[in-house]
């Protein structure tokens, strides 16, 4: 008797686990020191950011939109959110020791563009349906929602001084890692996620661009 009360519990003990115990993604933001250069020394940098997606909305096809301003851009309620912070990520991004100007009035002027291919932005939580359905179905419905967080764009930096072209160079950005959410967290709490996956890349692709724009100085 004993022993038949022991199975229904380790059971129980097993699906209770299975629901407590989500496993975030884990994205690893590089600390990189900020790029040194006496040509860049107290010089006053301004930043232009133009901004491309699939046309947001349920019911659009869509069509990829064409790159403008990214305070002009049409932008689904994900993308909103997860470009919400892009200039901050930009500017902590500037080699050391320059001032923030604007971008008439610079002896330097970055300019981005940032195409993602996903109409969640460049980069978005997916929601894995199939594998937490059948998770689902194994946990009587206690396992945790699965998401890939996923980062999924295009990014151009052009460096220009006083309208001549210093520097240019392209990346292809393609990441991918997967997450779970528990049932008790906030669905908000992916944007935390999408947000850092962002954070990454342009600091590892704007870290090596002005890498590469001091030495061509």
């Amino acid at each position: 008797m004993f022993k038949k009360a022991v199975l229904p519990f380790a059971a129980a003990c097993s699906l209770l686990a299975l629901a407590g115990c989500a496993t975030h993604a884990q994205i690893n933001v590089p600390a990189l020191e900020r790029v040194h250069s006496s040509a860049f020394e107290n010089k006053a940098f301004g930043y232009e950011i133009l901004y491309s997606q699939p046309r947001p909305g349920v019911f659009s096809g869509g069509d990829q939109l064409p790159l403008v301003p990214l305070d002009k851009a049409e932008l689904s309620v994900a993308s909103a959110v997860t470009l919400k912070k892009l200039p901050e990520y930009i500017y902590d991004q500037l080699p050391a020791d320059v001032k923030k100007a604007d971008p008439k009035n610079a002896d330097y002027v970055l300019h981005v563009e940032l195409v993602a291919h996903d109409k969640k932005g460049p980069a978005y939580a997916d929601y894995q349906t199939g594998k937490t359905t059948a998770m689902k179905l194994i946990s009587l419905g206690l396992a945790s929602a699965n998401y890939e967080i996923i980062a999924d764009f295009d990014a151009k930096y052009t460096l220009l001084s006083h309208g001549r072209v210093v520097a240019e160079k392209s990346y292809v950005v393609k990441d991918s890692v997967d997450h779970q959410r528990g049932d008790f967290e906030n669905f908000n709490s992916l944007n935390d996620y999408t947000g850092q996956m962002l954070e990454k890349h342009l600091i590892i692709t704007l870290n090596d661009f002005f890498k590469s724009s001091s030495i061509s100085q």
